[in-house]
């Protein structure tokens, strides 16, 4: 009996396609509002072994708050908003016949991609790293695994609790060691904690005095932090940064020394000096125009953009490829909206440049954003 199923690689007439690798941040915010897509005529597809995680809750799943089962959101609800989700991953990449190759063997014909490929740790950027009891990075399932391996310990009657030492800076980094501190606070225990972050200070883009209140709240709460400082190499349950000093440090959260994934070198994408590929303000890559690359830096871009400016700026920019419109983008800082970190004892804190407040309020606010936008993806009313 002849077969009459239409070959997978066939491009049906109807839509030209975007296809969207990884399950990173950028593209859950894309998946989220597919609907735009689809309405500029496009066809929209999702390919990602792994489901969302909602990164906004990261920090509270591993303070206590939050279960693993709250922050994942299955890939599939892109077919809510008009998409399709296949779970694989890529096997094998044609940029000149703009075709991808699956594990499960199919093959897919794309007129854009997008790569939001979540990175993976250097394992070279530290000598020593793998020698302590534990690396994890910022990966909702590490953080998991970090989570039930502290109360394990925490629960018990160990006298010595694991020392934890972040090799992160930013937001993120001040939000994962505020919630490893709320951890134990939980179990009316003091976690030891250091935070290792390369900035003057640990909100480079808040007013003086948010950071100030913020340093001094932390400082009250055990964590230990050091600042303009970078790990050289690990050995024997110690941490020796730049200056010579040493940190005692039994497990690792690393989100700083990250390489980009391996699926990406199936592109084969030129990389400059700086490991870096090049793409134009709106995340394009210029080598080839046709590929969009979610973590790159943009042109034009001399800071680096925060993660919901990232989403809003693929987003906005695949709106414009599919659309074929020429339209500016929104400058970085324009219409800037207010950051907020959950603290884990609280008292979270909200900035937006010079702007700030603090307290019990920001909690609620943060919640009810958080929990609409989770809402709007699963499609839940």
């Amino acid at each position: 009996m002849p077969n009459t199923q239409p070959r997978s690689s066939d491009r049906p007439p109807e839509g030209r396609h975007l296809v969207l690798v990884g399950n990173g941040d950028s593209h859950l915010h894309v998946a989220a509002h597919a609907e735009r897509l689809v309405r500029r005529g496009a066809r929209v597809t999702l390919v990602t072994r792994q489901d969302f995680a909602f990164s906004d809750w990261l920090g509270g799943m591993l303070g206590g708050e939050w279960q693993r089962d709250d922050v994942r959101l299955p890939a599939d609800r892109i077919a809510v908003h008009g998409g399709v989700h296949v779970r694989a991953g890529v096997a094998q990449v044609d940029r000149h016949q703009r075709r991808i190759t699956l594990t499960d063997g199919r093959e897919l014909d794309y007129d854009w991609l997008s790569l939001d490929l979540p990175p993976v740790v250097d394992e070279h950027a530290i000598p020593g790293f793998y020698t302590a009891q534990g690396v994890f990075t910022a990966s909702a399932d590490d953080l998991w695994q970090l989570r039930q391996r502290l109360e394990s310990q925490l629960a018990g009657a160990a006298a010595r609790l694991p020392r934890v030492a972040l090799l992160a800076g930013g937001p993120s980094g001040v939000e994962l060691a505020a919630n490893l501190l709320a951890l134990g606070e939980r179990y009316g225990r003091r976690l030891p904690v250091t935070l290792i972050a390369n900035d003057r200070k640990l909100l480079p883009g808040a007013c003086q005095r948010a950071n100030r209140w913020l340093t001094q709240r932390l400082h009250r709460r055990g964590l230990q932090l050091e600042l303009v400082a970078t790990a050289t190499r690990y050995h024997q349950g110690q941490l020796i940064l730049d200056d010579g000093s040493v940190v005692d440090a039994d497990l690792l959260v690393v989100t700083d020394h990250l390489k980009p994934s391996p699926t990406l070198e199936m592109f084969g994408l030129t990389r400059d000096e700086n490991d870096a590929i090049d793409v134009d303000a709106k995340l394009r890559s210029r080598q080839d125009p046709n590929l969009f690359l979610a973590r790159e830096k943009p042109a034009g871009r001399g800071e680096g953009l925060t993660t919901r400016e990232r989403t809003a700026l693929l987003l906005a920019s695949l709106e414009a490829a599919v659309g074929g419109e020429s339209r500016a983008l929104p400058r970085h800082g324009q219409g800037e909206r207010w950051k907020a970190l959950n603290l884990g004892d609280l008292r979270d804190i909200a900035w937006r440049g010079p702007l700030w407040c603090r307290g019990r309020w920001v909690r609620r606010w943060k919640h009810r954003r958080d929990r609409r936008e989770v809402a709007h993806y699963l499609g839940d009313r």
